[in-house]
């Protein structure tokens, strides 16, 4: 039973990799006979791909390139969840509602307005646990975990330009949109007081742990410091250890480090770490267009080239009762 069930198994895999085999040589099969019917109606083939690709290099024209800006942003107080929600509002712009405008909502001109689209957001994640960002979560790939923390005070934010001199324009008016927004302003001036509150607290436990190693270590140098220490041998008469609080300072320099850098960027409920940088490279570029085009043209052309080849075929099909 053991042989047979192992038998069984094996027939199993060997018929998968001759399905994989058969199915593979029908691809290159199909392939081939699509090449084939290009080349015997090359009169409609060639004229196809000419239209796409003169339709691809019209819409990757330099005026019309869209290009990536992105930002990483620091929100003060509110979460990284509402920085989300409000950012993307964006996104959801209408020009049917004047209340949901572009323009009236970023205070710009409708021209400007019109060049900008795709507002999203994307999480910042800090490898080694230092609060310091080391990549930018594009694909919304990495997990929740240990060894990939999502940071709760940053977000990456990301809009498409066709007008990219514009962009410090739109960097002023969507700093001024985030930082006028009542969910976003509201929890910045407590989140403000508690961390001045915080960043003096460590200043001063340092500046008293100072204080204390010199006066300790001064007053411990001015006299002998004796001490007697019994042994099985007798009495020892040695000096006194001196600790100074070395580790603790060290620990509070640390703490008061990271606490400095944080009030730094909290000036405003949100502030940019980096500040929008576009990408050389346009989505809509005219070799990535041209590629596209030449797939889509070629298998569009073959539907028609197949339509032309069966046409009586199809004829007959459609009048046939």
């Amino acid at each position: 039973m053991q042989q047979q069930r192992e038998m069984n198994l094996f027939d199993l895999f060997s018929a998968l990799g001759r399905g994989i085999g058969r199915g593979i040589k029908a691809i290159f099969m199909g392939i081939g006979e699509c090449v084939r019917l290009s080349l015997r109606k090359w009169w409609i083939t060639i004229p196809v791909l000419g239209l796409f690709i003169a339709a691809a290099l019209y819409l990757s024209r330099e005026e019309n390139r869209t290009y990536k800006v992105t930002a990483v942003a620091i929100v003060n107080g509110a979460t990284k969840d509402v920085l989300h929600r409000e950012y993307t509002a964006l996104d959801k712009s209408s020009y049917l509602f004047n209340h949901q405008n572009l323009a009236t909502t970023l205070g710009i001109s409708q021209e400007l307005a019109a060049d900008n689209s795709w507002f999203v957001t994307y999480d910042i994640i800090d490898f080694m646990a230092d609060d310091i960002p080391d990549v930018i979560d594009f694909e919304y790939e990495l997990p929740y975990d240990t060894t990939s923390i999502h940071m709760t005070d940053r977000l990456a934010l990301q809009f498409r330009t066709k007008k990219t001199n514009n962009v410090p324009v739109l960097q002023e008016a969507i700093l001024n949109y985030l930082n006028t927004r009542e969910s976003i302003l509201k929890p910045y001036a407590q989140f403000r007081t508690n961390l001045e509150r915080e960043a003096k607290f460590h200043h001063d436990q340092l500046e008293k742990l100072d204080s204390l190693t010199s006066v300790f270590y001064f007053s411990n140098n001015q006299e002998a410091q004796l001490s007697l220490h019994n042994t099985k041998n007798g009495v020892v008469l040695g000096g006194r250890e001196i600790k100074l609080f070395l580790d603790d300072i060290q620990d509070e320099m640390d703490i008061l480090k990271k606490t400095d850098n944080r009030l730094a960027y909290a000036s405003a409920p949100v502030v940019l770490q980096t500040p929008f940088v576009v990408e050389p490279n346009a989505i809509n570029g005219p070799i990535k267009c041209t590629a596209i085009a030449l797939v889509i043209g070629w298998l569009f052309s073959i539907m028609i080239a197949t339509l032309v080849e069966h046409f009586k075929e199809i004829l007959d099909w459609i009048k046939r009762k």
